[in-house]
């Protein structure tokens, strides 16, 4: 699964873009070029796709520490956390 912070959110006439290391994010409009401009509606459909990757990311994190927590569990050495 790729990660989703690593993803455009895109709404249709604004988009944030992730910067190289996804430490912040970049508004732009969809051109590429001016400020970001919408509607109420344009803004409340960028944070509910905020939110959602953000729930994915939680989701990804939380079956991580468990796999983590399963593999310590087991005392295997040779195995490798597909969540991470």
């Amino acid at each position: 699964m790729p990660d989703p912070r690593t993803q455009r959110i895109d709404v249709g006439p604004f988009q944030l873009d992730p910067d190289a290391d996804f430490s912040s994010w970049r508004a732009v409009a969809s051109d590429g070029v001016s400020a970001p401009q919408g509607s109420w509606n344009d803004w409340v459909a960028l944070a509910e796709r905020v939110l959602q990757l953000d729930g994915i990311w939680r989701e990804r994190e939380a079956r991580g520490d468990a796999w983590d927590q399963g593999h310590a569990a087991s005392g295997s050495v040779d195995a490798v956390n597909p969540y991470r």
